[in-house]
């Protein structure tokens, strides 16, 4: 069933690599760690795991997607929560255009509830982009995700974005930091 893609890119301005004003030290140094997310998380906790949420194929023409990608591009776009011990943490959204889905790549079509940051990390052809952070306000449709998910939340929600390229085919990971995550402390 086709839900609608979570809007975590028109619905706000994304940054590169700056300190935004009203982000703190504690949340910039999450937002600007270039280290595997999935790794740092599981260091965190007992039991690491990421639910997806949805998975499909749509085109660059989307208007909740980056626009990173040329028009009109086929993109798979996936959807996941990455929980610690059962708690959401993380919300991520990741765009890989089906240019990228070729030769080895393609496994990434297909890896269900494994995580994605332990196939891009483990590849000796990854490159990371620029990092670029962005922030939502109370009230966005993040805020809502938060309700849903019995997070309350009466701050803003900070994310970061970059582009991630194996053996130099591009994909974008979108990853926003939940309440859970413990680092707005």
């Amino acid at each position: 069933m086709f839900n609608q893609l979570l809007n975590i890119v028109s619905s706000t301005h994304w940054q590169e690599n700056s300190h935004p004003k009203n982000c703190t030290k504690q949340v910039l140094s999450w937002l600007l760690d270039e280290v595997s997310l999935t790794k740092k998380l599981e260091q965190r906790c007992e039991k690491f795991t990421v639910e997806v949420k949805q998975q499909l194929n749509t085109n660059t023409n989307e208007s909740t997607l980056s626009q990173l990608f040329p028009a009109p591009e086929q993109v798979l776009v996936r959807e996941v929560l990455l929980h610690c011990d059962g708690i959401a943490n993380i919300f991520a959204q990741t765009e890989i255009p089906f240019q990228t889905l070729s030769n080895k790549q393609q496994k990434l079509a297909n890896i269900g509830s494994e995580s994605l940051g332990k196939f891009l990390f483990q590849n000796k052809t990854l490159q990371r982009g620029k990092i670029e952070v962005a922030e939502f306000v109370v009230g966005s449709e993040l805020h809502e995700l938060c309700g849903s998910l019995q997070q309350s939340c009466k701050h803003s929600l900070w994310a970061r974005r970059s582009l991630f390229y194996i053996e130099n085919k591009p994909l974008l990971v979108s990853e926003v930091f939940l309440p859970a995550s413990g680092i707005y402390k």
